[in-house]
Formats: structure tokens, sequence, C-alpha cells
């Protein structure tokens, strides 16, 4: 049974859980970085995750949806180099900014965050979507997430509906040119092999939703 809504406990778990599945999927995302970059995307992805469930583990259990995703965005951006680290940290702060004073996550709240992510990625790396970054996968997100109808949605579809189009936008990136960063100075050798930032992402939210249909009310920790 899918849960419904999520609260301070719950976000916790969710994220641990992200950081159980970035875990798994390490050797793959640095597969995929090492056709585009240096190969260690999914190490840096590892890493900032360890470092969220670290600091989560030293929060108070009261602390609140918006302290955690800012406790979880500096941790992140703490523990890890490179652009990714900090469009990462930057991304979980702003998203904790969005939902300051939030006691849940419903289906609204969820959009929120999307949008106010998309917002940070864009200023941070100064892109925008069709440039081959994390960004086009989160802008993917956000759209699904705000399509028309979604007042009729509960949090699980919505949350599925955004992590399939991450996950759909992530792959249409293997055919786009890069346009900033150190991979733009690869030419036509990035086409075929998709953004790894932008993978990531679609990992997130589709853990994320998976993490909603196995957690009924009561049984996270």
């Amino acid at each position: 049974m899918a849960i419904s809504v999520i609260d301070q406990r719950c976000l916790s778990g969710m994220l641990i859980f992200v950081a159980d599945e970035i875990a798994r999927r390490e050797a793959d995302l640095n597969a995929l970085d090492a056709a585009v970059g240096d190969g260690d995307h999914g190490i840096t992805m590892r890493i900032g995750f360890e470092a969220i469930r670290e600091r989560l583990g030293q929060l108070d259990p009261a602390t609140p949806i918006d302290g955690i995703l800012r406790e979880s965005g500096t941790a992140f951006l703490g523990a890890t180099g490179g652009a990714i680290g900090v469009v990462m940290g930057k991304m979980l702060m702003a998203g904790g900014k969005a939902l300051q004073g939030m006691q849940e996550i419903r289906a609204q709240e969820f959009q929120q965050l999307l949008t106010a992510m998309e917002s940070s990625v864009a200023a941070t790396g100064k892109v925008k979507p069709g440039d081959r970054t994390i960004l086009d996968a989160i802008h993917a997100a956000a759209v699904a997430a705000t399509a028309p109808g979604w007042a009729s949605k509960d949090l699980n579809t919505i949350v599925d509906l955004a992590a399939s189009a991450a996950q759909g936008a992530a792959r249409t990136t293997a055919d786009m040119l890069c346009r900033v960063g150190r991979a733009s100075r690869l030419g036509n050798r990035v086409l075929g092999h998709p953004d790894p930032g932008a993978i990531s992402f679609g990992i997130i939210l589709r853990a994320m939703h998976h993490w909603i249909t196995i957690s009924a009310p009561g049984s996270h920790s």
C-alpha cells in the first residue's frame, strides 16, 4: 500500500532509501561518465548520499522537512567536489527553502519541491533545458508533475509521472550536443551517451517512487 503523505520521519527514510539505490548504481553511473568525463560521477553521488545518510542520523527526530532538506544539501555539498556537488547541494537546499514551514509533503508540495530544484539548478549551472545537463531531467519532471489534471492525482501518481518523465528526458540527452562544461569540448563524441547527471536524477525520483509504493503507514522508521 502506497503512502499518501510524507512527513519529516518519512522524508528521512526516503532519502536513506535513495542513498542505497545510488550506491547500488555507482558502477553504472561511473561507466556512463567515463564516456564523456572522468568516470567518477557514481563515486561522487555515492559519497554525497553517504554524507546525507550520516547527517540524517545526527539530526533531532523533530527536525522539520525544510531542515532535513537544507541539512542534506549542506552535507552533500560539503562531502563532494566538482560541479555536480555544488548543483546537488544547492538544489536540495533550495528545496528546503521552498518547503519552509511545511509539515507534510503531498502532491502540491512535491510540485513546489521540483520547481524550486529546477530554478536552483538553472541559476547555479547557468543552464537551460536542452543543454544536456541534469536540468533536462528536472525540467521534464516538473512539467509532468504540473500537467493539467494534477489536482486529481495523489502523491504516488505524481511522483511516478515525474520519475518517468525524468528518466525519459535523461535518455534523450544521448541525442544532444553538450553546450556547457568540459564535455562541450567533446563535440559529436557525446552523442549516444546520456548525461550522467540527468540519469542520476531519474534514478533518484524512481527510488523515491519505489519507496512510496512499498511504505505502508507505520512501517517506516
